[in-house]
């Protein structure tokens, strides 16, 4: 049975091959195993590459521009796995090029940044250089880089704990049934920037090998400048995934009948966001987006926000439920989802509406019941309507729910707005 490592080489070559082949199929195959954050460095000043649309544009022109004959070997390549879906490999490849019936030979060094995405290995990030000389490596900067990252993982780790132990505290303080939603959309949320920077931390530690060995200083220069991006990169997704942490241990600390004024479309905006990562994280092939269209003059409330919060959670998780249900059964459908608000005189109006198949009359009369739900058994507890509509009357508020006539439905939360 192939080892993991014999996988990234085999992805490695593939990768390789499609490259060099001049056919728009092998092209598009090669593109296709490009991930979408993908950056590389090419042997020349400049030969730099911020995204996959760049990239092929240097495919293309290769491809154009050559009209000799050539062939390509990787004498050597080594792998080495950073992770289970993270490897970084190394080699050299030899191009020879057939230039009137003289052999020319290229042997540039390369290292690729690979990462496993449903179950495929994908090019996040590549480097190649022809150095003039090799030299001894030094250890000041390597040293100084694997401390930091020893202080990244630590700090990770610390704020994945104060996560953990942010969400227990939820759990002790609510039970209500969008509370998977929640966990599960700031779970999604925080993932993406700590996976950046544990890609980048990796790629770096590579980078300064090859600045150990390099001599050019062009190239040493233009390593140091992939060196500065990358930890530019490290901080701004640090600091994204602290105040992620930040905002979830905030919420925990509050306790449910805390009340405050909060700004009402930023309170919206930041649970409809969870809610859609929430989405992300149990269907992640889903295309849906949430259409917002938020009054400037919303204004302010007096609310607890973990309260208004989950009640919104459960209505736009209601609302993704119904158009993805729709659309399992009816081809072309587009599903939509739209969250507002209105100001109307001393009251602030937050619509969540779908265009899904709606609610029959017998059952609107019954949705905010306890216990009531219309899901198989084991989908639904019955109580999240109902204690949303609980939470809207403790807000001296109202919850309602509305059928447009084109089909869809509209729930309807009327609060009082702050004096």
């Amino acid at each position: 049975m192939p080892s993991p490592s014999d996988d990234v080489r085999a992805a490695v070559r593939a990768i390789m091959q499609d490259w060099v082949d001049a056919s728009p199929e092998a092209i598009e195959r090669f593109l296709s195993a490009v991930a979408p954050d993908f950056t590389g460095h090419g042997t020349g000043p400049g030969d730099y590459y911020a995204d996959p649309a760049g990239l092929r544009a240097m495919v293309e022109r290769e491809h154009a521009g050559m009209s000799y004959p050539f062939t390509l070997d990787i004498p050597r390549l080594d792998v080495r796995m950073l992770a289970p879906d993270a490897a970084v490999a190394e080699g050299r490849i030899r191009v020879t090029i057939d230039v009137d019936g003289e052999s020319v030979v290229e042997a540039p060094r390369f290292t690729f940044g690979l990462r496993r995405e449903n179950g495929r290995w994908m090019l996040v990030h590549f480097h190649f250089s022809i150095p003039d000389a090799m030299q001894e490596e030094g250890g000041t900067m390597d040293d100084l880089l694997k401390s930091r990252n020893e202080q990244l993982e630590a700090e990770i780790e610390r704020r994945t704990e104060e996560l953990r132990e942010a969400q227990a505290q939820l759990v002790q303080q609510e039970k209500l049934a969008s509370l998977g939603a929640l966990t599960a959309g700031i779970a999604h949320e925080i993932k993406n920037p700590l996976n950046f920077v544990t890609n980048f931390a990796s790629l770096s530690r590579e980078l300064v090998q090859e600045l150990a060995e390099e001599t050019d200083p062009e190239e040493r220069e233009a390593i140091l400048d992939d060196l500065r991006v990358n930890a530019e990169k490290i901080e701004t997704h640090g600091r994204r995934a602290d105040g992620i942490v930040r905002s979830m241990m905030a919420h925990a600390r509050s306790r449910p009948g805390d009340r405050k004024t909060v700004d009402v479309n930023a309170l919206v905006t930041e649970y409809t966001d969870l809610a859609w990562h929430g989405l992300k994280a149990r269907a992640p092939s889903s295309d849906l987006d949430v259409d917002r269209q938020l009054a400037a003059d919303a204004g302010v409330a007096e609310v607890s926000p973990p309260e208004i919060g989950r009640l919104l959670i459960n209505l736009l998780d209601n609302a993704f439920d119904a158009v993805r249900a729709r659309a399992r059964v009816e081809d072309g459908f587009v599903p939509r989802v739209r969250v507002s608000t209105e100001r109307k005189e001393k009251q602030v109006v937050i619509r969540v509406e779908d265009n899904g198949p709606g609610i029959p009359d017998a059952v609107r009369a019954r949705v905010f019941e306890p216990f009531f739900t219309t899901k198989p058994t084991g989908e639904g507890t019955g109580l999240g309507l109902s204690l949303s509509h609980d939470i809207a009357l403790a807000h001296h508020g109202t919850l309602a729910v509305e059928t447009p006539e084109g089909g869809g439905t509209t729930f309807v939360l009327t609060l009082p707005t702050a004096s």
